[in-house]
Parts: structure tokens; C-alpha cells; sequence
């Protein structure tokens, strides 16, 4: 009477490291392994964010103030990247200003704005983002914008604008780490490994769709001044990007 097995593994297989089970049935022998495989690529692409705000004694001195310090600073970018930029932003808002004093009622309750809850001024605010493919000069790009008024400008993350060749590295590095561990079961029941029977791609990556809004100015005219000193260059060393892919495969065990 022949006896048939089958060996079903379930292994992260990453860097060489894997671990396994395996489990008996009646069916044609086979291994199945679950695999993992990464590849790293230089980010060509950086996003850099600010804030933009604008103070004064009415809404419209606020907002004035905010766009000729939004210009200043896209006009600045502009010029130093070589116009090899995006600028976005998706939020806008004028906020009253009133005295510490105000605000000691119930919390939410309605206020006049008379007597310590008169209104004292207006700040605007405007949150912006700047893309663009001169990884390089990214932290060059927040000095410069902090001198020209921009609040809290940091960079926000590298990433790699087209993953495709990262991808294909990752999944070959993952069908020779299954191919590898599961010869290592095989050879460890006693058996031969197969052909490849089927692969399955089993990745699933968090995508988040995000809704933006261009936020454009109007160029300003040619300065009159001198022009201002270079900006302070800052380099930076980013971390490769890692591009991760996983799959099923499948192989025959040779008797």
C-alpha cells in the first residue's frame, strides 16, 4: 500500500530566516511555502511642509499679510529648485483673537464679543506642501523657508515615485527565498523538491487616496533690492525606500 504526503508550510521567509509546520493528507505530495522577498531603492522624491500665517487687526490685514508671505516663500522655492516643484494645500482659516480673560463660562457656550470677549485681532493660517524631485536640497529647502517666514517647515517623507523595477527585484528575491526553504523541508523529510507548481501573489499594500487642492499665487514682480544671501545648504542622507512583496508557492515533491 503507498502512502502519498504532503507537506503544507507557512514560513516568513526574509534575510534568510524562516520557520515552519507541517501537516499530513491524502492529497498528490506538495510543499506549499509562503515567502517574502524586499528590495531597497534611493527615494527621487521628497515632500517638504509649512505653515504659512498671517496676523493684523482685521480678517483682510491677516489674509494680506499670509499671501504676501505664501508668495515670498513659493517664490524663493521656485528659484531655488529651478522650478521643479508642486505646491499644494487643501486648508485655509481666519480665526478672531480674543483676550485670555475670555472663556471662563461653560465650555461651548455662546459668547458676545464685548468686554474681555471683545475681539482683538485675526490670525490666518494656511498649511502648504511642497513636492518635488531634488531629494538633495530638501533640507536646503526648509532653512529657506523658515528665513523667508514659513512656521514649522519640515520634511515630511521621501518616497519613490515609480516602484515598478522594485517591485520585480522584490518578487524574485521572494520566489528564490521560497524556492530555497522549501528544498530545505524537502530535504529534511527525505524527499526531492519539485517543479514549481503555482504562485500566488498574496501582497497587500496600504494605499490611502489623498484629496488635494493646488494652491497657486500669482508671481511677484522682480525685486527691487539687492538679492537676498544663498540659502544655508543642509544635506541629507535618506533611507532607501523598502519595497516589500509576498506570495504562495507551490512545488511537486519528486519520489
Amino acid at each position: 500500500m503507498k502512502t502519498t504526503w504532503m507537506g503544507m508550510v507557512f514560513a516568513t521567509v526574509a534575510t534568510g530566516a524562516a520557520t515552519g509546520a507541517v501537516a499530513q493528507t491524502s492529497s498528490e505530495p506538495q510543499i506549499m511555502v509562503s515567502a517574502v522577498g524586499s528590495a531597497k531603492t534611493p527615494p527621487d522624491r521628497v515632500a517638504v511642509g509649512y505653515n504659512v500665517r498671517g496676523e493684523g487687526a482685521t480678517s483682510d490685514e491677516a489674509t494680506t499679510k499670509l499671501r504676501d508671505t505664501a508668495k515670498a516663500i513659493r517664490a524663493g522655492a521656485e528659484g531655488m529648485l529651478r522650478g521643479a516643484m508642486e505646491l499644494h494645500s487643501s486648508e485655509f482659516s481666519v480665526t478672531p483673537v480674543r483676550s485670555r480673560e475670555c472663556g471662563n463660562g461653560a465650555y461651548g457656550a455662546p459668547q458676545l464679543s464685548t468686554g474681555p470677549c471683545a475681539i482683538q485681532g485675526y490670525v490666518a493660517t494656511l498649511p502648504v506642501e511642497i513636492e518635488t524631485p531634488r531629494v538633495a536640497e530638501a533640507g536646503t529647502l526648509v532653512g529657506l523657508i523658515g528665513r523667508l517666514g514659513g512656521l514649522q517647515a519640515t520634511v515630511r517623507r521621501f518616497w519613490v515615485s515609480d516602484d515598478s523595477a522594485a517591485r520585480q527585484q522584490a518578487m524574485r528575491n521572494a520566489l528564490n527565498n521560497a524556492r530555497e526553504e522549501a528544498r530545505l523541508i524537502a530535504e529534511g523529510s527525505g524527499h526531492k523538491l519539485g517543479a514549481l507548481l503555482r504562485v500566488q501573489d498574496s501582497n497587500y499594500r496600504d494605499m490611502t487616496p489623498e484629496t488635494r487642492v493646488s494652491y497657486r499665487v500669482a508671481p511677484p514682480p522682480a525685486p527691487a533690492a539687492p538679492p537676498p544671501p544663498p540659502p544655508i545648504e543642509v544635506g541629507l542622507s535618506p533611507a532607501p525606500i523598502s519595497t516589500t512583496v509576498s506570495l504562495m508557492a507551490a512545488y511537486a515533491i519528486d519520489q
